[in-house]
């Protein structure tokens, strides 16, 4: 018998593929995932204009200002300035009037400085030199927590304006002044000694105020009450001092702050700190349009006392070299810096001079009403005097 041989067919295994290869894999997905992030980023970039910022040559410009530094730090501010080479490094001066004082004309060695308004503008320009830019504007105003504006009111005082919503007051300066300085001798009222709505607070009725040696807000109210006790007639060189000396004691009951009140204000314990204080109207404006877009509707405890002699300041950018000049032309047209000005809060020039209340409607925000009757600052040599006089602060040499 033969016997039968069988051929087995050869097996085909499969094999496990090596632990290196899954490895590998593992980490080709995030990378892959990190790449499309990027690529996605990249095209978010170049569709804002700032991709070119690695390839393009940044200008650094040095600038001193004050209380104005909040425009160009504002991270949107610093992002469309870069977009067109320009990185703005800021200086706080401590004040604008602060710039001014400057004994070792170190303010030349800065691209531009920023003071907050017009009369401390003019003695830099005059004991500096420059190139002036005027980009925004913003009134002085008194900011308040409202049963102190109710607390006026009630006394006949202060007046809501009719379209305000409860937000706004026209606040009658002569009668602001009266009722802040001590009578005849006596000493002058507390809130909770008012007779028709006290308020809860035996501090003495003012409105708390930065330094004016140091600052332009405080500088510009001093101004602004020495106008309204010398009958509605800025002080001449004759009866300076003899103003000043009068008003000293508006200024000298709480003591005189050394910082804006515009911060303090906002802060969530400000009616302990500075339930009235002078401030710029763009920095409650800020605060308002900010609450909005944060919670759908303002901040309805603080308000805006408006002087029935106003001073609207213009802050001076002063330019010292080309590229600070450069920054004063920006701001100056760009259309997206001036945008971005208004939604900080500031007035535009007369082409635009109803922007601001543009957008505060837009933004679902009442219209402020500001007096047509302006509030004359002493000329320069006699504000001095008087910022002296109240202040006891060194003098700043005046131009003649």
């Amino acid at each position: 018998m033969v016997a039968k041989s069988s051929t087995e067919e050869p097996a085909f295994t499969i094999l496990d593929p090596p632990r290196s290869v899954f490895r590998r894999k593992r980490f080709l997905l995030p990378f892959g995932v990190s790449a499309g992030i990027a690529l996605a980023g990249a095209v978010a970039l170049f569709a804002s204009g700032t991709v070119v910022l690695p390839f393009q040559q940044i200008t650094v410009v040095s600038a001193m200002m004050a209380s104005k530094s909040v425009y160009f730090q504002d991270p949107e501010v610093r992002r469309i300035l870069m977009a067109n080479g320009i990185d703005v490094r800021v200086t706080d001066s401590g004040g604008s009037r602060e710039i001014a004082r400057d004994r070792q004309d170190r303010v030349r060695e800065f691209d531009f400085v920023m003071p907050s308004g017009q009369a401390a503008g003019e003695l830099i320009r005059d004991r500096f030199g420059g190139r002036v830019f005027f980009p925004f504007a913003s009134p002085l105003v008194l900011g308040a927590f409202r049963e102190y504006a109710e607390a006026l009111e009630a006394e006949g005082v202060a007046t809501k304006q009719e379209n305000g919503q409860g937000f706004y007051y026209t606040l009658d300066m002569v009668a602001f002044v009266k009722l802040s300085l001590p009578d005849d001798g006596a000493p002058a009222k507390t809130w909770q000694q008012l007779k028709n709505k006290p308020v809860a607070s035996r501090n003495q009725i003012v409105a708390q105020t930065p330094n004016p040696c140091d600052s332009y807000s405080g500088s510009a109210w001093m101004g602004l009450v020495a106008f309204a006790a010398n009958k509605s007639v800025a002080p001449t060189e004759q009866d300076a001092l003899p103003v000043a000396q009068r008003i000293r004691p508006v200024f000298e009951i709480e003591g005189l702050h050394g910082s804006g009140i515009g911060t303090t204000f906002f802060h969530p314990d400000g009616r302990t700190t500075a339930p009235v204080g002078v401030m710029y109207e763009h920095q409650y404006m800020a605060h308002q349009l900010a609450e909005v877009a944060k919670n759908g509707r303002p901040d309805d405890e603080r308000v805006l006392l408006y002087p029935d002699t106003h001073h609207r300041t213009e802050p001076w950018l002063i330019a010292f070299s080309a590229a600070g000049e450069r920054v004063g032309e920006l701001v100056r047209s760009h259309p997206d810096l001036r945008q971005r000005a208004l939604e900080l809060g500031f007035r535009l020039d007369n082409q635009d001079s109803t922007a601001l209340n543009e957008l505060l409607a837009q933004r679902g925000l009442p219209e402020p009403v500001s007096s047509l009757t302006e509030g004359f600052l002493p000329k320069p040599p006699e504000l001095e005097t008087m910022i002296r006089e109240v202040g006891r602060c060194p003098e700043i040499r005046v131009p003649i």
